[in-house]
């Protein structure tokens, strides 16, 4: 295995980034090599408290005005290995963005580790060590300062390297630590965003990142373990499962890690990973992905005062340094859905005072499937529905578990004596947003498709605590119900709508929207 660069150098440059590594260049015009060029180098590498590792990929011999690379003996299998990249050697001065060199080096991190390589050169932070002119991958190979763990990964260096048209024999490094992370999403429309709206039923999906901390070669009882900690309103789909991966590697449960789901005496779930981490360690570069699932239930927290919504917490703990007994470390993120809802209240249009029992209504969306499956029953607690939503004798029937949108309540029935609504009255949960995007768990209900029969008061109170609108529907006895338009004389009856939901209430009480439209 022979490189012949004729004029053409590995020129390294520092990158500092998630992962820190220097890209290798192969430059056109480089500087010639004089007469009396040194045969050696030296690396210096300062991180306060950490120790480095050097692994000399590539020999480089100087021959003639040129330098040729050979492949060491450690790494002459690595090349042309499908099980590594399949890397051929002379395709390393094609690796010039910071993605493929990032792969590069992670490959050979896994050779290195898969191989059991273990005559690199030592090099301590701020020692000047001498070393053969090559190519070199350099790992951080212990960890002694109070810091995090997370150390920085591969460095990719090649001795000499050209700097401002001269060849540099002496190179140095500055590489900063890349602290371990962990990042939860919900996946939403094919994005990825830190809060949701959602309909109790619905599937909630998510995507968990987090990179891997390195320590010495020697280090053991390595902790790293991700917990997951779902509201008492999210189920786990432990049918799912949980599927972890790093680049086109996929972990295997019982193998690569161990999965422990919890009901806890509060209602939470709690699902704890614990990882074998010599089966994780060489994947630092690229890091884990985990992908579940949870269903919002009917346990999900709608609240008109503070509507914290129903978060998923996650926690990862890591080992900071080996050497130290209990010195374990955790960060954490945490995600959250929002759900709403509204009440519906039929009164007569000559006594408001006057309540209705026995009407009944349903929820419907912009394609006429109902939507509205859950309510509250006399307690306040959410129960579902069993056919339509029947108002009780306070004349009120409410819907619960609404994700922000547009929604369509039709009158399925009516009481003795009273005509049906003939057109639905359409409503728009709007759900407000933070300056990033974020949902804040307040939201306002309106009356959106110019419906006369309905607006918007705030006279209603129940039991579950959630009521915050009412949208009254005027109603006409024995004929049906104008849509839009005008309302017809009297006699007629009235039929209220109740909109409830995560509206946050102000401190002076409910917030009254009255509207009454006209077409």
């Amino acid at each position: 295995m022979n490189i012949i660069l004729k004029k053409f150098s590995i020129a390294m440059s520092s990158l500092i980034m998630m992962l820190t590594f220097s890209i290798p260049v192969f430059a056109a015009n480089t500087p010639s090599i004089g007469e009396n060029a040194p045969n050696t180098g030296s690396i210096t590498i300062t991180k306060d408290g950490a120790g480095f590792t050097a692994y000399q990929v590539l020999k480089a011999t100087q021959n003639g005005d040129a330098y040729d690379y050979t492949a060491t003996d450690n790494f002459k299998n690595f090349f042309n290995n499908t099980q590594y990249g399949n890397y051929a050697e002379n395709q390393i001065k094609n690796l010039t963005t910071a993605d493929n060199i990032k792969e590069f080096a992670a490959q050979l991190h896994k050779y290195v580790i898969d191989n059991n390589i273990s005559n690199g050169i030592e090099i301590p932070s701020g020692v000047k060590t001498n070393v053969d002119l090559g190519y070199y991958l350099v790992l951080e190979t212990s960890e002694q300062s109070t810091g995090n763990a997370g150390v920085s990964t591969a460095i990719l260096v090649s001795v000499p390297q050209v700097e401002n048209a001269k060849w540099n024999y002496n190179v140095t490094l500055n590489p900063k630590d890349n602290a371990p992370s962990i990042e939860k999403k919900i996946i939403e429309d094919n994005k990825l965003v830190d809060t949701s709206s959602a309909n109790i039923g619905d599937t909630i999906k998510y995507k968990v990142t987090a990179t891997i901390p390195t320590y010495e070669k020697n280090a053991t009882n390595i902790v790293y373990k991700i917990k997951d900690t779902m509201s008492k309103g999210l189920t786990y789909d432990s049918n799912a499962g949980i599927k972890i991966t790093s680049g086109n590697k996929t972990f295997v449960e019982n193998t690569d890690y161990n999965v422990k789901s919890n009901k806890n005496s509060d209602g939470t779930t709690s699902i704890e990973i614990d990882f074998v981490y010599d089966n994780i360690k060489a994947y630092a570069i690229d890091g884990l992905t985990l992908e579940y699932q949870a269903t919002l239930n009917e346990n999900a927290l709608v609240n008109t005062k503070v509507n914290v919504g129903n978060p998923n917490n996650i926690t990862l703990e890591y080992t900071n340094n080996p050497d130290i007994q209990n010195s374990n470390k955790t960060i954490s993120d945490k995600v959250t859905s929002y759900t709403w809802g509204f009440g519906v209240k039929k009164v007569d249009s000559e006594d408001i005072t006057k309540d209705l029992a026995g009407a009944e209504f349903a929820v419907k969306d912009a394609n006429k499937n109902i939507v509205g499956k859950y309510t509250y029953n006399e307690s306040g607690n959410v129960v579902i529905l069993q056919g339509n939503g029947v108002t009780n004798a306070n004349g009120v029937v409410t819907f619960t578990g609404l994700k922000e949108g547009d929604y369509f309540i039709t009158e399925e029935k009516a009481p003795k004596g009273y005509s049906l609504l003939k057109e639905p009255v359409k409503v728009t949960i709007t759900a407000l947003k933070d300056n990033n995007g974020d949902y804040t768990g307040q939201a306002t209900i309106a009356v959106t498709n110019g419906n006369e029969a309905g607006n918007i008061v705030n006279d209603i109170t129940m039991n579950d605590g959630n009521v915050l609108f009412n949208v009254q529907i005027k109603n006409y006895a024995g004929i049906s119900l104008p849509g839009t338009g005008g309302l017809g004389t009297d006699g007629f009856i009235k039929i209220g709508l109740a909109l409830l939901g995560g509206v946050l209430v102000l401190s002076v009480g409910y917030i009254v929207l009255d509207r009454k439209k006209k077409a």
